[in-house]
């Protein structure tokens, strides 16, 4: 109500519960209609579903690509916890995982399976924000893999590197990339912009 640009609101728990098994607990949701009543600008509290949905679809899916193909999509529950009803926009409590369960942190620990489900988030506000404003939407590429540095001459080297197909999304396919030089303090100076996945 204070006219101020935000969009949405995430909670980030991994309080999902436990079991007394090596079963995994995954992912639960929370949002709130508080009896449907409007957000002060007028947005319907529906959209609240609508937004965990699409966050909840993208996690689950991803992680069943490339981790776990039984990875457990509970229920999307409509309660008045605090993070889901208070805010005055679109808002969703995630519990993305138990954190007291093995099977769960077998994966919560790993780097790669956290980025996994960071980026899924960012697809999920993503498409949730295209489709509330009836627009088109591309999903930022996966960081490139196989970087190498090979001397081709006297002072003289050949940056190459691989694309990273994303076999989730089709518009995360990049038209060309930037090379950046390190400079004082840690800045990056840009040097290049390339349509290969090489430079000379």
């Amino acid at each position: 109500g204070l006219k101020i640009p935000i969009d949405m609101s995430l909670a980030f728990h991994t309080d999902a519960g436990t079991t007394m098994n090596d079963s995994i607990i995954g992912t639960l949701s929370i949002y709130s209609t508080d009896k449907k009543q409007s957000y002060v600008n007028g947005t319907d509290r529906l959209a609240s579903r609508d937004y965990t949905e699409s966050i909840v679809t993208e996690i689950v899916n991803d992680i069943r690509v490339a981790y776990e193909p039984n990875w457990t999509r509970r229920a999307m529950w409509d309660k008045g916890y605090y993070e889901a009803k208070v805010p005055e926009v679109p808002s969703m409590l995630l519990e993305l995982l138990s954190h007291q369960n093995f099977a769960d942190m077998k994966y919560g620990l790993d780097p790669t399976f956290r980025f996994t489900v960071s980026r899924a988030i960012y697809k999920g506000m993503l498409k949730f924000i295209a489709k509330r404003d009836n627009r088109d939407y591309v999903v930022q590429p996966l960081p490139i893999n196989a970087f190498a540095i090979t001397k081709t001459g006297a002072k003289k080297y050949r940056l190459s590197w691989a694309e990273t197909i994303d076999v989730q999304e089709e518009t995360a396919t990049p038209t060309y990339y930037i090379v950046e030089e390190r400079i004082a303090n840690g800045e990056f100076k840009e040097i290049a912009r390339v349509e290969k996945p090489q430079y000379d």
